[in-house]
């Protein structure tokens, strides 16, 4: 039989163990809106600056076999970054636009995929012959959100026209 010495001390280090997890549980977990603004605009500006270089790089294809595999590489890293977005969350007050951000991201990806594999298909090999530039609605709704977050304080740069040329 124990002594009540030794309960004492089985104790002690019972509590001592319960502390340490609690402690542990709330230093590691945290929930996605305790991401900070700072951090948030960091994640924002990265996030537009790789669409801007991906987008950028069409211009510089010298074929149409190039163009079309670089239009791929664009729609993988607008992806991309709609993903890293959607899996850092936003400040609570941030959430909504957030939201829209991350889902015209993955709409900007699927129309520079979608004309790309439409590029591909007999009949359409053309497409962009004469065209200054691409033109989609969700660059147009990414550019809205993003003039949003500047006026509640995010600073970051609208995304640039890009042309074919």
């Amino acid at each position: 039989m124990r002594s009540g010495r030794t309960w004492v001390v089985i104790g002690a280090v019972a509590v001592a163990a319960v502390v340490a997890i609690v402690a542990v549980g709330c230093g590691l977990g945290g929930d996605d809106s305790a991401t900070s603004q700072e951090d948030y605009q960091t994640a924002v500006v990265n996030s537009r600056d790789r669409v801007e270089f991906a987008l950028g790089r069409l211009s510089k294809a010298q074929t149409r076999e190039a163009f079309l595999e670089r239009m791929d590489e664009a729609a993988e890293t607008v992806d991309d970054a709609a993903g890293d977005l959607d899996d850092l969350g936003a400040p609570s007050d941030l959430a909504d636009p957030h939201e829209r951000l991350v889902d015209q991201l993955g709409q900007l990806a699927a129309d520079i995929q979608g004309t790309a594999d439409q590029a591909r298909v007999p009949g359409f090999e053309d497409i962009f012959q004469g065209a200054a530039g691409l033109n989609f609605e969700s660059w147009d709704k990414i550019n809205a959100i993003l003039a949003e977050f500047r006026r509640q304080g995010i600073e970051v740069d609208p995304l640039a026209p890009q042309t074919t040329s």
